[in-house]
Order: C-alpha cells, then sequence, then structure tokens
C-alpha cells in the first residue's frame, strides 16, 4: 500500500471539480517550470561538490503546484458558495 497524496485524498472525498481542475492544472504547470528550471537548481557544496536539488526532490514542482491549485480553487469555491442569495447554487454546482 501506498499513501494517498492531497490531490488523491480530496478527490475521494467528494471536493469540488474547480479546486481539482486547479490542482491537476498546477501540478502539470508546477512540473514543467521544475523541471526546465532545474540547470538553474545546482548548489555547489565544500566537500560534497556539485549537487542538483532536482535529483533529491524530484517530483517538488509538481507537489507545489498541485497544493497552490487545490488551495485557490478550494478558496474560490468557498467564497462562492458562501455568497447569500447564490451560495446555494455554487454550493451544488461545485459538489460541496
Amino acid at each position: 500500500m501506498r499513501e494517498l497524496t492531497t490531490f488523491e485524498i480530496d478527490a475521494v472525498s467528494g471536493a469540488g471539480w474547480l479546486k481539482d481542475g486547479l490542482a491537476s492544472i498546477g501540478s502539470q504547470l508546477g512540473s514543467a517550470v521544475w523541471s526546465a528550471e532545474s540547470s538553474l537548481l545546482n548548489i555547489e557544496l565544500p566537500i560534497i561538490g556539485k549537487i542538483n536539488l532536482a535529483t533529491f526532490a524530484p517530483n517538488l514542482g509538481k507537489t507545489v503546484g498541485e497544493t497552490l491549485g487545490s488551495n485557490i480553487g478550494g478558496s474560490i469555491e468557498s467564497s462562492l458558495s458562501s455568497l447569500p442569495n447564490l451560495g446555494g447554487f455554487f454550493s451544488k454546482l461545485f459538489a460541496n
């Protein structure tokens, strides 16, 4: 068995489609930026020598992007769902 990611936990717990969609987009963008900029992530350490952060944390961009997208989507969903007259409509639309 493996541990579920935040995105997977939200997927089975009934998170809204907007939150899921933005988490997916954020995951893809974060992964693309992290892999594209991996050459800039070299650090020179005195004893060890040159190391690349992308080697030690290959999924960091994906995880950070997914978390940011999920938080933004969740904020949008909860803000729209809390509107006085339209909140019930948005709650049903986002499946909150």
